[in-house]
């Protein structure tokens, strides 16, 4: 099995989705359509729930597992949602 070993360069993320900005933002202020890069993929929020405290959310995609937001964290938002 390939470990990766410390020297080796991280792989780059992909471009962000066009028409977007990029923003660090908590977990109360991401927003439905907003895009998340996960596993190496912008997905793209489509529902979200609360996760039983205000810092956090559980975000839902289509396609993708829900994925639980507890920080804050780079999301991309489309420029039309600004």
């Amino acid at each position: 099995m390939y470990e990766r070993r410390s020297t080796d360069p991280t792989p780059a993320p992909p471009p962000p989705p066009l028409g977007t900005i990029a923003g660090q933002r908590q977990p109360s202020n991401v927003r439905i359509g907003d895009f998340v890069c996960l596993d190496g993929l912008y997905l793209r929020v489509r529902d979200m729930r609360s996760a039983g405290t205000a810092g956090h959310r559980v975000l839902i995609f289509d396609g993708h597992s829900p994925w639980v937001i507890r920080e804050p964290t780079t999301t991309y938002r489309p420029i039309e949602l600004l």
